[in-house]
């Protein structure tokens, strides 16, 4: 199911690019998580062939996920999942770990602005955290 592939992007890619992030919850946990971002927010999936290799999803006006299999960075669909949601909303606020630079220089050459830092106390894995924001051009 495409909603299993795409938590296992998304755990494969939060793993790849921050080791020893704590990872709170169950595989059943995580199952129902991702079924319920399926149900709710909007969802774009990268594919090569029939695999998912990337994920983008957005709650209003929260990008909630941009993840890719580590293979597939730097290849131009990271920008183009970001672009899709873009154009179904184009302000945007999201959170990113403070130690994933990759995500950040990523954000930033995108026009998104660091605008809060937290020191990890308000999410589940206690990391530090930045708050991006983009707003469109008038």
């Amino acid at each position: 199911m495409e909603a299993d592939a795409a938590m296992a992007v998304h755990l494969t890619s939060i793993s790849a690019a921050l080791p020893g992030i704590a990872h709170p919850h169950t595989e059943v946990e995580d199952s129902a998580w991702i079924r319920g971002v399926f149900a709710r927010q909007s969802v774009w999936l990268a594919l090569d062939g029939a695999a998912v290799v990337g994920i983008a999803s957005c709650d209003g006006e929260w990008l909630t996920q941009l993840y890719l299999l580590p293979a597939y960075t730097g290849c131009g669909i990271g920008k183009q999942l970001l672009d899709r949601i873009l154009a179904e909303t184009p302000a945007l606020k999201l959170w990113t770990f403070a130690r994933n630079a990759g995500a950040r220089r990523f954000y930033e050459r995108n026009g998104f602005v660091a605008v809060e830092f937290g020191d990890g106390s308000g999410n589940e894995e206690r990391e530090p955290d930045v708050r991006f924001e983009r707003r469109p051009a008038l």
